[in-house]
């Protein structure tokens, strides 16, 4: 029995022997999965991907080709196809075919594709074209390898175009020599077993397949990419097609759990939900998590054991503190657990908490309890803005501790309520920002394309990860391993820009059952393309006429895209003009001269609305807006004597909440609006007497406010909030020799947000980088083309970022921050320009150039952005709707206020 059993399995071992070597002497017919290399990151196939799609499809829908990694794998194949070959002939070889991809690391900053198109024997004369180039312009050199005949395709000036092999039923063929090499080696691997091919459906409604390494996808939600593929599963196989409004392609798969029960249990018996609290969604939200909640008891009790068995032990300590106290945080949640991450113009973390809720109070009041079980006692009373209770709890990551390390990055928690709902922020201006946007009603609900794609194009789901592309700062690109960045960042020759810029949405859905992760990816964009008809054109959209003439820049409350916009004009008869959405122009009252400032939008009223502070010569004037009766109540306060009257300031992080504004004085003093006394107080004292080049710079700390403020002399000083400087300030900074020009400056110092460095320059050019003590680090002097020309450093209008400025009566240079030259405008009106740096959101950044009667706007490499001038006898007010991609100008020209709108996508 023993030894028949032994004889047995001996047999079949040899049998098996036997197999495995016919196997590898006869190979049977090949599939694309005998072929691939190992270590792919990511296979993708479709039949139409060559296909030729119209300017007005590519403009109007999302197409296959406009997505980065099917667009970079399009040109790979395009380069070699029609190497030898014309279009028609190209076309009509591809067309139907089944053609797979497969992307691959050839090293750290470097990755490439290998594409297999299925040939026939119907192909020959195709084949027999690309193996037989016309001699002129190509040639084909071969050469073996791992026993595999490889045809490399050169050009006549000998660049590579692509090396490929011939099997009886693919062309598999690659830029890189590298890759086709190991495709050959691949196919003469001993004893060879075929890997698993994804089941790609390619039809009328599939238009293509995708199968992917989780960790690739984990990639495009930044630094919390690890956290996400926990929500991911093991393998991802996507089949895409249209959405309904046909501005998105949906990428569904059904894998298995694998290895994430832990994040599925989590899930169990919650039924996926979508959205359903967009009206609470800022507009300028870059990246968006969701859980949907349908048990808010039950969600809590699976969220208690994933947190009490956390991998962080700082989670599970701080879990072990809190827990007695989670059970009714719990069971008060709603529908939705929201984090928003907004758009930084300094790169800074901007992050909004939503916890929807069943019972608004009790959340609020078991949220405060949780803090109070670690001890910290609220030291401040609550904070008015915009009717809200604003409350701080200083307690560092709070909701992380409650709902796992996805919301880490609340260092503390501003809180308060809006009708049911928690809102929890990380800063005192994150919540104040996210206030101003319910306000004027900026949210997702607010936008029809936004709302379309939370209620048709995303699906239910347990859990939503969503990133807007291409936002101002947080460019999801800067955050992907180099070679990635590398390979998506290569332009379109047709197009000239990258594919990434075609793409604004990317998310990623997941739902769990007991055996299964349905998972969706949603790719595509919710703004229009602009055709060339009207791209870059300056159009007039209404024009408001006066019967006396303008004396300052009319002043913009509220959005200039929407029918809400209202804004304020003055004439030469001193009156204060109020213009209504509807064109009514209703007089409100006098004013003792021209508005010489900016406007500043701030709470000071504490009525439930942002009042707008702007100063004349002699006076700051409060116009509180009433829009429901379509007037403005306009309250005025004195300016001290000496005060400068053209900038206003916010004093962002001020401890003081009766300090709403900060002004300079002629002295080189900071003077502080106090709301309460309605009067001016000086703040800060310049031990140095002599006027502050504008701007000075307002800094958040974490203990209050700091103020940064250069004099003309080389006098820079440090102030905090209590008045005193900082150690080593004033700071002096002075000439290293007597050969050396005078010091003197004509422009402010900054600090940029998140360095360590002060940054400024002489108006002789001379850049410097100053030490947080006032020291000298670095000098360097920049080339000087004309003697009468000055430099000075020009931030833009928020102060978030810096450019470099020189300017002579009737030239300018924009300068980068290194001092390299972007470009310069000539040819101005001596003594009437006027030129500003201006941030706008979502990626746009502009210089506008006021000479004369005329506005030119040019984008930071010195394209110029309308094509015709605009009429303005004061700076424009500028802003840019990401909805529609259009750009915004308001502007004031004799005796009228033009609105223009240019297209610039």
């Amino acid at each position: 029995m023993n030894k028949r059993f032994w004889i047995g399995v001996g047999s079949i071992f040899l049998l098996a022997i036997g197999w495995l070597g016919y196997r590898q002497l006869f190979p049977a017919s090949r599939t694309v999965g005998s072929l691939v290399p190992s270590g792919a990151l990511l296979v993708l196939a479709s039949d139409r991907l060559q296909d030729t799609v119209s300017a007005r499809v590519l403009r109007t829908q999302i197409s296959l080709r406009q997505l980065p990694i099917f667009d970079e794998a399009r040109q790979k194949l395009d380069r070699f196809l029609y190497s030898t070959a014309d279009s028609a002939t190209v076309l009509k070889f591809v067309a139907g075919r089944n053609i797979r991809y497969s992307l691959h690391s050839i090293s750290k900053t470097t990755l490439d594709f290998i594409f297999y198109v299925p040939i026939t024997a119907s192909d020959q004369a195709f084949l027999s074209r690309l193996t037989n180039p016309d001699p002129r312009q190509y040639r084909v050199l071969n050469h073996t390898f791992a026993g595999e005949k490889i045809l490399d395709l050169v050009a006549r000036g000998n660049e590579p175009v692509g090396s490929f092999i011939l099997t009886d039923d693919f062309l598999v063929g690659s830029v890189s020599g590298i890759l086709i090499e190991n495709v050959a080696k691949r196919m003469h691997q001993s004893l060879k077993l075929t890997l698993t091919e994804p089941d790609f459906r390619v039809d009328a409604d599939h238009l293509a397949g995708l199968s992917v390494r989780p960790e690739v996808l984990q990639s495009l939600f930044s630094n919390v990419g690890s956290l996400v593929r926990l929500f991911l599963p093991e393998e991802l196989n996507l089949q895409f097609r249209q959405s309904a409004s046909r501005s998105h392609l949906i990428g569904y798969a059904v894998d298995q759990i694998g290895n994430r029960r832990d994040v599925a249990a989590l899930f169990a018996n919650q039924t996926p939900q979508r959205i359903q609290h967009a009206y609470l969604i800022p507009q300028t939200t870059a990246t968006l998590y969701h859980i949907g909640i349908s048990d808010a008891p039950r969600f809590g009790e699976s969220l208690s054991k994933l947190l009490g068995s956390a991998s962080s032990g700082f989670l599970r300590e701080r879990f072990s503190q809190i827990e007695p106290e989670t059970k009714a945080l719990y069971q008060s949640l709603g529908s939705d657990i929201i984090l928003c991450r907004l758009e930084s113009p300094t790169g800074s973390l901007r992050q909004i908490l939503i916890l929807t809720a069943q019972n608004g109070k009790q959340l609020a009041n078991a949220y405060q309890q949780v803090a109070y079980r670690l001890g910290k006692k609220i030291a401040t009373s609550p904070k008015s803005y915009l009717a809200h209770k604003m409350l701080l709890l200083n307690v560092p990551e709070l909701p992380a501790s409650l709902f796992s390390s996805l919301f880490t990055g609340f260092s503390q928690s501003w809180i308060t309520q809006h009708g049911s709902s928690l809102i929890v922020a990380n800063s005192e201006d994150a919540m104040q920002d996210y206030l101003q946007q319910l306000q004027r009603g900026a949210v997702w609900s607010a936008d029809e394309r936004q709302a379309e794609l939370l209620k048709a194009t995303l699906r239910p789901a347990n859990f939503t990860a969503f990133a807007r592309l291409n936002r101002g700062q947080t460019n999801v690109l800067t955050s992907w391993p180099l070679a990635w960045q590398n390979l998506l960042d290569q332009p379109d020759p047709a197009t000239g820009s990258p594919a990434l810029a075609n793409l604004e949405n990317m998310a990623y859905q997941a739902s769990y059952g007991n055996e299964n992760i349905q998972s969706t990816v949603v790719l595509g964009r919710t703004t229009r393309r602009a055709s060339s008809a009207v791209l870059n054109k300056l159009l007039l959209q209404k024009k408001t006429e006066f019967n006396a003439p303008l004396i300052s820049a009319p002043i913009v409350t509220g959005t200039l895209s929407t029918s809400s916009a209202q804004f304020y004009a003055q004439n030469n008869a001193g009156q204060f003009v109020l213009v209504t959405p509807e064109g009514d122009k209703l007089v409100q009252n006098n004013t003792d001269g021209p508005i010489r400032s900016n406007a500043l939008g701030v709470d000071f009223l504490n009525n439930g609305r942002l009042q707008y502070l702007f100063m004349t010569d002699r006076t700051l004037y409060i116009a509180d807006p009433v829009r429901t009766l379509k007037q403005v109540a306009l309250q005025s306060i004195p300016l001290p004597k000496g005060i400068d009257a053209s900038f206003l300031a916010r004093p962002r992080g001020s401890q003081q909440r009766n300090m709403v504004a900060l002004v300079a004085h002629e002295d080189g003093h900071i003077y502080a609006l106090d709301r309460q006394r309605r009067t001016f107080v000086r703040l800060m004292t310049a031990p140095h007497k002599g006027a502050l080049q504008l701007p000075f710079q307002v800094i958040v700390t974490p203990t209050g406010m700091d103020v940064l403020g250069m004099q003309s002399d080389g006098t820079l000083n440090h102030w905090r909030e209590n008045g005193t400087q900082s150690p080593h300030f004033p700071s002096r900074i002075e000439r290293t020799n007597e050969e050396e020009p005078e010091i003197r400056f004509a422009g402010p110092a900054l600090l940029p947000p998140g360095q360590t460095q002060i940054r400024t320059i002489t108006d002789e050019g001379q850049l410097l980088a100053l030490t947080l003590n006032g020291l000298v680090a670095k000098r360097t002097q920049l080339y000087r083309p004309v003697r009468n020309g000055s430099f000075r450093l020009f931030p833009d209008e928020d102060q978030t970022n810096w450019l470099l400025l020189r300017t002579t009566d009737t030239e300018i240079a924009v300068l980068d921050q290194q001092g390299r030259r972007q470009f310069d405008v000539r040819a101005l009106q001596s003594g009437r320009n006027n030129v500003r740096y201006h941030r706008l959101g979502a990626g746009i950044e502009l210089i506008s150039v006021k000479s004369g009667g005329f506005t030119m706007l040019y984008n930071l490499n010195g394209r110029i952005v309308n094509d015709r001038p605009i009429p303005s006898d004061f700076p424009v007010a500028l802003q840019f709707d990401e909805r529609t991609n259009e750009l915004y100008i308001l502007s004031g020209a004799q005796q009228a206020v033009q609105l223009f709108s240019i297209r610039l996508r």
